[in-house]
Order: C-alpha cells, then sequence, then structure tokens
C-alpha cells in the first residue's frame, strides 16, 4: 500500500467519531433551533389566538350591523304601509301624517326619519332628541335632496337585486347617519313620494361595540372617521385616501390587520368591509390591545430555553452510548465484506445478535452462500437468452408484415426487417413521418384497425398491449399490414359496380316503359291472368330500378360525388307529396296511413333527395309492418329546425340491432319476421342517414319487438352550406 495513501488514511476519522461528533453538533444545533422555533411558534400561536379574536369580533360586529338593517327596514316597512301615508303625501297632509308616523318613530328609537313627496319635496324631517327620548320634528323646506342618491333612485322607481330600499350617508351638524329610503305607492302602484329612517353612525359603533366585545370604529371610503367607540380624538383615527382605498380592496379578498398607537398604547386593528343593503359604505375596524401577546411571549421563551437545555444533556449521553454499540459490529461487517471482495468467498460475518445488526449479519452470509448459486444460474440463464433471441429474431424476419416493438415510454426496442423498409418510406416524406410518429405516440387508440396512406401504399394498423400476468404493462406490438392490393381492388369493385348500375338503369327504364305502354294499349285484351302478369312485372321492375339507384347513391356517396341541390322548399306540401303516392301502396298491403302536418314547414334544402329520404322511410314501415297496422307521419316546427317522425305498428327491431341498422348492407333479423315484404339490399336507412346528415340533420330510431319502430328526424330551418 501506498505510504502516504496510508498515512491520511491514518488522520480520516473513525466511524464511530463520524457517528458521535455529528449527532452532538445536530443535538446542539437541533436543541438552539428548537428553542427558536417553539418560541417562535408559541408566539405565533398566541398572535393566532389574538387574530382569530379580532376575527370573531369582526364577525359579531358584522352580524350586529346586519340586526341594525334588519331592525331598521322592519321599521321602514310599518311605516310606509301605515294605512292613509299615499294619500297624505300626495296632498302634503302633514298633520296627518306628524300624527299617524310620529308615534311609531318614537317607539322604534329612531333616530332619523324624513318624509318627502314624488317631487322630491321635504314635507317632514323628525329627529330624536337623546337627552329626552322624545321626539321632534322640523320641516326644512330648504333642504335640497337631488344629492341623495338613494332618494333619487326611490323617486325613479328604481329596483335592485335587493329590492327598491337604498341607502344614504349624510354629514349632519350632529354627526354622519345613515339613512334608508324607500317608495310609497297608492292603491293603483303610483308612486306618491317616498319615507327615509336614519340612525347616527355614531349609535351603529356604539350597539356594534356591545356585540363585539372590542373597539369598534366606522369609516368612509375615502378615510374619515363617521363613528366610533375609541376613547381618542377622531383625527388620530382618520385614514389616508390612498391608504383607505388599498385597505378596501384588501378587505374584499382578505382580512387584513395593522397595528396603531393611541394614547401610547399599541392596537391591532381588522378590517372588513362596511355595507348596508349591499352598498358600500366603507371600512369597519374592530381593534384590541396588544400588550397581552408581549407578556405571554417572554414567559414561553424562558421556560423552553431550561427545557430544552436538559433534555441536551440527557440525549447527549444516550447518543455516545449508544453509538458504540453500533460501530463495533459494522467493522466487522466492513472486514468481511472487503476480505469477500477480494474474492474470498469462504469467509462469513458470523455476529450473534438480537438486533437488526444480527439480522444483517445472518442476510449477508445467506447472500454470500447464494452468490455462487446464483452465478451458476446465470450463466444458464444467459445461454438460454441467447437461444430465445435467434429464436425471435427469425420468428420476427419470416412475418410479412411491418411488426415493431416499443415499450411503454414510447421507445421502439424491436422490429422486424419490413419494419425497417416502412421507417425508410416514411422518412421520404414530412406529413407521413408526422402521421407515423402521431400513430406510435398513442398506440392505445389502435385497438381497432386504422387505414393510414403513407405515399401510394395504403396499411392497416393494430396494436395490442404485452401485459405482465399480474397486468404490470410491458409495452406494445404494433403491426402495420400493407393492404394497398386489397383497397385497389376495393376502388376497382366499386367503379365496376357503380358503371353497371348506371348501365342497368337504360334497359329497366325501357322495360318498364314497355310494360306500361302494353298495360296501357293491351288491356281489353289481356285476361285477368295476363293483366296480373303485367302487373307483377311492372312490380318487380320497380323494385329492381329503387335497388339500382340506391346503388347509384352509395356509389356516388364513396367516391365523394354526393351533392346538394340547395334551395328554399317547404317540407308539409313535399311531405304530402310522396304521401300521396305511398297511399295506395299501403292501402294495397291492408295498412292505415295517418298523418298530422301543418300547413306549412318552409326550411332550405335539396327537394329531390328529402324526398328520397321520406320515400326510405315509408318504405321501411311498409316492409316491415303486418297488413292491418298503422303508419303515421307527424312533422313540426321547433325552434330552429324542424322535427319529422315515421311511426308505425311493425315488428320492431330488437335492442342489439338499433346500432346497426344505419349500417352498409345491414338487413337486420325483423327481414325474416313473417309475411313482410322486407326485399332490399339494407340500403335505406343507411342512404337516409347520410341525406339527413348532408343537411346537418339528425336521424335516431327508436323500437320494440312486436309493437313498431320509431324513426326521428331533425333538419335545420337555414342550411349552413360550406
Amino acid at each position: 500500500m501506498n505510504p502516504v495513501k496510508n498515512r491520511w488514511a491514518n488522520l480520516y476519522p473513525t466511524i464511530s467519531a463520524r457517528i458521535t461528533g455529528p449527532f452532538l453538533l445536530m443535538v446542539i444545533i437541533i436543541a438552539a433551533v428548537g428553542v427558536y422555533v417553539v418560541t417562535y411558534l408559541v408566539a405565533g400561536s398566541i398572535q393566532e389566538r389574538f387574530s382569530n379574536q379580532l376575527i370573531s369580533s369582526a364577525d359579531a360586529a358584522t352580524s350586529s350591523i346586519v340586526d341594525i338593517e334588519r331592525q331598521q327596514l322592519a321599521t321602514l316597512r310599518l311605516l310606509v304601509f301605515t294605512q292613509g301615508v299615499d294619500k297624505a303625501l300626495e296632498t302634503h297632509d302633514t298633520a296627518s301624517l306628524d300624527l299617524w308616523l310620529r308615534p311609531i318613530a318614537a317607539n322604534a328609537h329612531l333616530d332619523r326619519l324624513l318624509l318627502f313627496d314624488r317631487a322630491g319635496q321635504v314635507l317632514l324631517h323628525f329627529m330624536r332628541d337623546e337627552n329626552s327620548g322624545g321626539v321632534q320634528y322640523t320641516l326644512l323646506p330648504t333642504t335640497d335632496l337631488q344629492a341623495w342618491s338613494g332618494v333619487q333612485q326611490v323617486l325613479q322607481v328604481q329596483v335592485d337585486v335587493q329590492g327598491d330600499k337604498f341607502v344614504d350617508v349624510r354629514a349632519e351638524d350632529t354627526g354622519s347617519v345613515l339613512y334608508i329610503s324607500a317608495p310609497v305607492f297608492d292603491d293603483l302602484g303610483v308612486l306618491q313620494g317616498g319615507i327615509s329612517v336614519g340612525i347616527t353612525l355614531s349609535q351603529i359603533a356604539r350597539r356594534t361595540y356591545e356585540q363585539a366585545l372590542s373597539a369598534v370604529t366606522l369609516y368612509e371610503k375615502t378615510g374619515g372617521v363617521l363613528g366610533t367607540t375609541l376613547q381618542s380624538q377622531q383625527s388620530q383615527l382618520v385614514l389616508d385616501a390612498d391608504h383607505a382605498a388599498q385597505l378596501l380592496a384588501a378587505a374584499e379578498t382578505s382580512s387584513p390587520i395593522e397595528k396603531i398607537v393611541l394614547n401610547n398604547e399599541e392596537y391591532q386593528v381588522l378590517y372588513v368591509p362596511f355595507q348596508v343593503r349591499s352598498t358600500a359604505i366603507g371600512l369597519l375596524g374592530v381593534a384590541l390591545p396588544s400588550r397581552f401577546l408581549v407578556e405571554q411571549t417572554s414567559t414561553s421563551r424562558d421556560l423552553f430555553g431550561l427545557l430544552f437545555s436538559g433534555m441536551f444533556a440527557v440525549v447527549a449521553v444516550l447518543g455516545i452510548g449508544i453509538g458504540r454499540t453500533i460501530t463495533r459490529p459494522v467493522a466487522r461487517l466492513v472486514e468481511t465484506t472487503r476480505l469477500i471482495r477480494d474474492g474470498d468467498l469462504s469467509q462469513r460475518v458470523g455476529l450473534r445478535m438480537p438486533d437488526e445488526l444480527g439480522e444483517l449479519s445472518v442476510s449477508f452470509d445467506h447472500m454470500t452462500d447464494q452468490l455462487v448459486q446464483r452465478n451458476q444460474e446465470i450463466n444458464q440463464l444467459y445461454l438460454a437468452q441467447l437461444q430465445e433471441t435467434v429464436r425471435r429474431d427469425a420468428v420476427l424476419s419470416s412475418i410479412a408484415d411491418a411488426v415493431m416493438v416499443q415499450n411503454p415510454s414510447g421507445k421502439i426496442i424491436l422490429r422486424n426487417r419490413t419494419a425497417d423498409k416502412l421507417l425508410q418510406l416514411v422518412q421520404q416524406n414530412r406529413q407521413m413521418r408526422r402521421t407515423f410518429i402521431q400513430l406510435c405516440k398513442y398506440p392505445g387508440e389502435l385497438a381497432e384497425p386504422r387505414t393510414v396512406n403513407f405515399g401510394d401504399q395504403f396499411f392497416s394498423v393494430l396494436a395490442t398491449t404485452v401485459l405482465m400476468p399480474d397486468g404490470e404493462l410491458l409495452g406494445y406490438v404494433i403491426v402495420f399490414r400493407d393492404i394497398t392490393v386489397l383497397i385497389e381492388n376495393e376502388r376497382i369493385k366499386d367503379e365496376m359496380i357503380l358503371q353497371l348500375s348506371h348501365e342497368l338503369r337504360t334497359p329497366l327504364t325501357a322495360a318498364r316503359g314497355y310494360v306500361d305502354l302494353l298495360n296501357m294499349l293491351e288491356q281489353q285484351r289481356l285476361s285477368t291472368q295476363g293483366q296480373g302478369f303485367v302487373e307483377n312485372v311492372s312490380t318487380h321492375l320497380h323494385t329492381l330500378e329503387r335497388m339500382v339507384n340506391q346503388v347509384i347513391d352509395v356509389s356516388a356517396i364513396i367516391a365523394h360525388q354526393f351533392v346538394l341541390d340547395i334551395e328554399p322548399l317547404d317540407l308539409t306540401e313535399l311531405l304530402q307529396t310522396h304521401l300521396q303516392i305511398w297511399e295506395p301502396l299501403l292501402a294495397q298491403r291492408e295498412l292505415a296511413l295517418s298523418f298530422t302536418l301543418p300547413p306549412t314547414l318552409p326550411l332550405t334544402g335539396d327537394a329531390r333527395r328529402l324526398g328520397q329520404m321520406i320515400d326510405h322511410l315509408l318504405h321501411n314501415a311498409y316492409s316491415y309492418t303486418l297488413p292491418g297496422g298503422i303508419v303515421k307521419v307527424e312533422a313540426q316546427a321547433n325552434g330552429t329546425a324542424v322535427t319529422m317522425a315515421v311511426i308505425d305498428s311493425g315488428v320492431g327491431i330488437g335492442s342489439h340491432e338499433i346500432d346497426k341498422v344505419f349500417e352498409r348492407l345491414y338487413r337486420g333479423q325483423s327481414a325474416d319476421a313473417g309475411p313482410t315484404d322486407s326485399r332490399g339490399l339494407g340500403l335505406g336507412l343507411y342512404l337516409a342517414r347520410h341525406i339527413v346528415e348532408a343537411h346537418q340533420g339528425t336521424i335516431r330510431l327508436e323500437s320494440q319487438i312486436d309493437v313498431g319502430t320509431v324513426v326521428t328526424v331533425q333538419l335545420p330551418v337555414g342550411l349552413k352550406v360550406n
């Protein structure tokens, strides 16, 4: 060993020193911090209790103001609804008003009572004499009520969310007064004037103090003092206008607390909004002296200092003793692990202690015993894994589809050669690369096959989750199957069907024309049986023509050639036209037809396509309703939309089939339910849904077996054409 390194190793502190030294240092730090923190917390707790007391006082003060407001409103209602007041205000009968309202004001201990007519002229103004307790009034004809916003709102018969009563705060010689005004109407609801009841702000402060049990000060918005119970000059309580505005804004979301000094004594003041009938008057401040906080904090600091000093001494002694019981077994463990690290796997710790270190010694010895055995097993597993990797690569290489395996974080961890070719393909175009990345980013959305286009090639993409037996997600297997040939074959098939359908339409039209001509010219010569043959031929030709037209419409939809000829139309007229065609056909099947239509249902759309939709729905009802049944058609306007319903009493559709009936070529189990004319390609409801959705409408179907079916269509009145 290098002598220099050995010398530095000797200078490095032992594990005992490293455990005991930091332990003692930590105890000292914790003791010091503990004294500070606990003292701080105690002081904070005392402050918190003090703040809670202020909040409780503020709540009580606010509740007291609400009670005062409720009492004033009750008295105001009694005054307003006193019999004869409306007539007396109309005729300016001040003697009657004085006679009737003075006793009510006296019983309610109103500080002020103001009566005015509908022109805003003051008729009577009562002011309570606090010394005598009685009520005397003074007529103030020169009083200008134009500046009283609450009175003006009453005269203008305004109403807000609180009703028709409004608030004014007026400064008078004896102090500020809070007025609440209400209108007075006669029996016909005509405004004859109003009544205002007033209470001095100093009276509100005194009554609030009795509930809050703390000093109360009422401020206006500009910081001026409206009333207070503090034994101090009001000039010392006045707030700066900007500071008052800041406090008012803060009080809307919190309860700001400030310290003030009055008469050489410190107070803490909590501010809350001062409101009456949702009208912001200013601020309400509740104050308590702060001397209690200083006394409690000083006592707690000394007590906790002594407590932590004693605890430090006890913990230090116990810590040193416990540290020795830990360091000795640890040294033995260190020596044994050093020998095992050097390759001597025969070494064992051999500690027999009834604690965690003894358990650690036993576990370490057991781990050493298993180490050699695990090395042998790992070698065997490595060989088996190597063979499995070779087989897996061979299987992936033999798959013609592009297969990729990615972990839960989206990283591709395995892919075959076909996948490599696919990656080279998507790198050639930015849009293809973006689409590929999006698919791999959300493999959970590929539980069902999805068709994507990369250049001239089409792929069907499917992702499967790989889970552990306990349900843990290992990753995803994403398969890209080349279906270009299938897509091309499908396109050729659709084109062939469309072309064939167009070619069939000409001979079918000619055949129907000749049959109709034969029926018209030779009807007298044909026997009854011959006429029946001609009618059967005409019926089957009509059915075949309807099927060909459906195929052509479906082919146009698939080829994105389905267009609308938008124009104003009347749905009622359109329905009546098609119902006239279907009425004899339904009668032949012994089906009753009824309809309820308004005189007109104007909307914008393609009359030919909507007529096809009506025919599809009526044919569906015709085909699946047994003789003796009923077919109903109803329509109505519904705001910006019209609603049409076709109702039948047919064989019905099972609940498990309702979601499928609008699919292309789907024919439900009801097609075999009894002697119904259910021949068709399963395209009627598919085409009806496409026509409705092309008109930006909705279609839904409700049905019960052996009860019937209701198909409801809703179309917008004004179709928005893109």
